[in-house]
């Protein structure tokens, strides 16, 4: 059964009420933008984890949702328990709060609830850019917290204090964490097997964090029947007996003429980036609302990208009266709809139920190994001359004033994804598009070149050329 990976850092949490600058100070501290930042409240719903290092301590931190104890709504009351979860794993909490606007009755329910963990409390009062602010910052000891610290996460004013404390109060072991990398040797690390980026994309509520969770095994992400839920990219590792594999669940892509929100322009790009990280992408389409001409755009992106792609048709179990042949229907659908896809193999599950989800990994393991896999050039050769050109009886070659266009050979010069070399002479230069469809289908037909994108250039040296040489 598949596990979370787990590692020794020490985890830090950063809690508070909605926009007061959590995702931003996330951000500062582990120096790249791995959360979505914004004025609208609320951007933030699942766990977000990342590291960071100051004066050589290393450790783990998450940005965790705004929190509004007690409230009764599907997404801030799932918010409340994922930072929950959070705060329960953490060894130390950065309470950020809003020095502009002084104690709130919301922090004054915050602080109640945080001093029942027990748990040493930094209060990182953000947003004092001016002077005036650094004396508003003293009414928060009122809560009895002893480290409290005016900064601006923003413009990185006063972060240097707050963080010598905490760093030289960190314990070097500590309560494990579920997301990140494993403090290794050099040596280990150089013959530990490589993580599988698998990247989880499509449109709002095709159901990817509920296929993330089924993945886990485990409550991860936010589960809610509203449309976006998810917003960030969220990075979470899970290791099986045979792979470890970093499972990247992205925000629902919606159209853009539909993200007039700034938060869901964001999420588009920052799914798109999500892509161009990943190995592999499950492209979850969903049969209740049928194949869309948007699923073939998230899966063009994907493509875009070089990913190894798996198309995943979802809510299967929902589909009443299935007849014989329902799946091929589907599929010509999707075939239909993803003329540029047709490597893309299909499974059909139900990430809700578990049906069929236990071979979406093997199929991952599989696009994984041949999207890197590496094709001697003797070998490609010998597959050129006897099986393509010899069996086939195609002639890569076309006429052009009387001369004619030839094949010299043919090489692979990259991987992920696998990238061939077509050298031509003669004639002018232009494979034509059967040829090199034919050439595609039958490389993958006999290498195994399984889910993933194969890339095919000519390179053409002209009878011109060769003659002044």
């Amino acid at each position: 059964m598949a596990t979370s990976r787990q590692k020794s850092l020490p985890l830090v949490a950063i809690v508070g009420r909605p926009n007061v600058g959590k995702s931003t100070l996330f951000n500062r501290l582990i120096g790249e933008r791995r959360s979505i930042v914004g004025d609208e409240p609320g951007i933030t719903r699942d766990r977000i984890y990342g590291e960071a290092e100051w004066n050589g301590t290393r450790f783990a931190l998450v940005d965790t949702g705004g929190i509004v104890p007690d409230d009764e709504a599907v997404i801030p009351a799932n918010i409340l328990k994922q930072a929950s979860f959070a705060i329960d794993d953490s060894e130390t909490l950065i309470w950020v709060v809003d020095a502009r606007k002084g104690v709130t009755p919301l922090d004054q329910e915050l602080a109640r609830l945080l001093r029942t963990t027990g748990k040493r409390v930094f209060v990182a009062a953000n947003k004092t850019d001016a002077a005036s602010w650094e004396s508003d910052a003293g009414e928060f000891h009122s809560f009895g917290f002893a480290d409290v610290f005016p900064i601006s996460a923003e413009h990185g004013n006063g972060l240097g204090e707050m963080l010598d404390s905490l760093a030289s109060g960190l314990s070097t072991r500590s309560p494990t964490v579920s997301e990140g990398s494993e403090q290794v040797s050099p040596e280990d690390r150089k013959n530990e097997p490589r993580e599988i980026n698998l990247a989880i994309v499509g449109r709002p509520n095709a159901g990817k964090s509920s296929l993330l969770n089924r993945l886990l095994g485990e409550e991860r992400a936010i589960v809610s029947p509203v449309a976006g839920t998810t917003r960030d990219s969220v990075d979470t590792l899970l290791e099986t007996p045979e792979q470890t594999f970093r499972l990247i669940d992205t925000a629902g892509i919606r159209r853009k003429g539909k993200t007039t929100a700034m938060a869901e322009k964001l999420s588009v790009i920052m799914a798109r980036k999500s892509l161009e990280r990943a190995d592999v992408a499950l492209v979850m389409l969903d049969v209740e609302q049928g194949i869309a001409a948007l699923d073939a755009a998230i899966a063009g992106y994907a493509v875009e990208a070089d990913c190894s792609i798996i198309l995943v048709l979802n809510k299967w179990d929902t589909l009443e009266q299935k007849e014989t042949g329902t799946v091929a229907s589907f599929e010509r659908k999707v075939r239909e709809q993803m003329k540029f896809l047709s490597w893309g193999p299909i499974v059909t599950i139900s990430a809700l139920a578990g049906q069929r989800v236990q071979k979406l990994l093997p199929l991952a393991v599989r696009a994984h190994k041949a999207r890197n896999l590496r094709i001697p050039t003797s070998r490609l050769n010998q597959f050129f001359d006897e099986e393509v050109r010899r069996k086939s009886g195609i002639v890569p070659a076309k006429s052009h004033r009387g001369s004619r266009l030839h094949v010299q050979y043919i090489t692979q010069t990259g991987v992920r994804p696998p990238t061939f070399i077509v050298f031509t002479a003669g004639g002018k230069a232009g494979l034509h598009f059967s040829f090199l469809r034919h050439l595609e289908n039958r490389l993958r037909e006999e290498f195994d070149f399984f889910a993933t994108p194969i890339r095919i250039v000519e390179r053409h040296k002209s009878r011109r050329s060769h003659d002044r040489k």
